[in-house]
């Protein structure tokens, strides 16, 4: 929410702006919607889900190895 202080409402859209930004509201809204993407933009967002879905299988492989541990020591 934003308040629009003084009849200023330039700066209250200025607020709002930088409020989406930060809290990742303007990236959501943009993958939803139908727009061109650049190549550039598709490769960096491709090494991101590259290094998320990494992250997630060391975690599994981790996860599996501390349950084998925890089994076999019982």
């Amino acid at each position: 929410m934003v308040q629009v202080r003084d009849g200023n409402l330039e700066r209250a859209l200025q607020v709002m702006e930088r409020k989406m930004r930060s809290s990742g509201i303007e990236r959501l809204i943009k993958r939803r919607t139908e727009h061109h993407v650049k190549n550039s933009e598709k490769r960096v967002l491709a090494h991101k889900a590259l290094m998320a879905r990494v992250r997630s299988q060391e975690l599994g492989k981790k996860l599996r190895e501390i349950l084998i541990k925890k089994i076999r020591g019982q």
